[in-house]
Formats: structure tokens, C-alpha cells, sequence
């Protein structure tokens, strides 16, 4: 049996992964992160289940050659455990390029919900809170 400090680690690396797969633009992988019937949801859109947040985030972020690029920081992690369920809340930064350098163009908060199937830690559900926000550059204009 996975200790508690194991069940936290795992979940946080999931975070990780999110943010390596989301800023390489690797939508599958993202949405494979997710369980079956998860939910991802934000001021631009939601959708549920793998192949509609693969889709949504195809149709709102910008791949190489089609516009600036972003990378994803997490930060203040608090995950709280119960049995296969968890929640986790994080703050996060996003800084693009541009043709200045790069720009911090928004900032807020996760609010996460995890389950736990066949003893991997899966996204039930991600919130983004937007805090701070400037140009994003996504393709739909936000």
C-alpha cells in the first residue's frame, strides 16, 4: 500500500505531465490524463470526456507555426487525500513568447479533482480560475 507522502506524489506529477504535455502541444496525451468521463473547464470553454478536451484544446491553442508559444508553471500545491478521491488546488503562471521576449500573460488557480483507478491517479475534473490575464494569443482571440 502507497503511503500518503506516495499518493501526493503521484498526484502532483500528473500536474507535471499536464504541463509538459499541454505546452508541447501534445492534446492527446493531455486528455489521456484525465478519466474517461473527465472535465476540464475554463473561461473559454469546457468539455468532457478525452476526445472533446483534446479537441477543445486543438481548437483554442496555438501548435508551433501557428502562434506564440507558452509554458506553464505550478506552484503552492496543497493535495488533500480521501480513500481514491483527491483534491488538489495550485496557483500557476503562464509566460508566452513574443517578439519582445517573453511575457507573463496570466496567472490563477487550479482547482483539481482526482480519482484513482487501477492505482493510477486520473484528472476527475480541472478548473481554471483566471486571476490576472493579459494577451494569451490563443486562436480564438483570447
Amino acid at each position: 500500500m502507497a503511503s500518503l507522502a506516495d499518493e501526493k506524489d503521484a498526484i502532483r506529477e500528473q500536474m507535471a505531465l499536464y504541463c509538459y504535455a499541454l505546452d508541447g502541444c501534445r492534446f492527446d496525451e493531455v486528455a489521456a490524463l484525465f478519466a474517461e468521463d473527465g472535465e476540464w473547464s475554463t473561461t473559454y470553454g469546457s468539455a468532457r470526456g478525452r476526445a472533446e478536451i483534446a479537441e477543445l484544446l486543438d481548437q483554442n491553442v496555438p501548435k508551433p507555426g501557428e502562434g506564440p508559444q507558452r509554458k506553464h508553471y505550478i506552484t503552492n500545491i496543497v493535495v488533500r487525500l480521501d480513500g481514491d478521491r483527491a483534491t488538489a488546488t495550485s496557483d500557476y503562471l503562464v509566460v508566452r513568447e513574443s517578439e519582445t521576449g517573453l511575457l507573463p500573460v496570466m496567472g490563477g488557480r487550479y482547482n483539481d479533482t482526482f480519482v484513482k483507478h487501477d492505482g493510477t491517479w486520473f484528472f476527475a475534473r480541472k478548473d481554471l480560475e483566471h486571476h490576472i490575464w493579459g494577451d494569451m494569443a490563443l486562436k480564438n482571440g483570447r
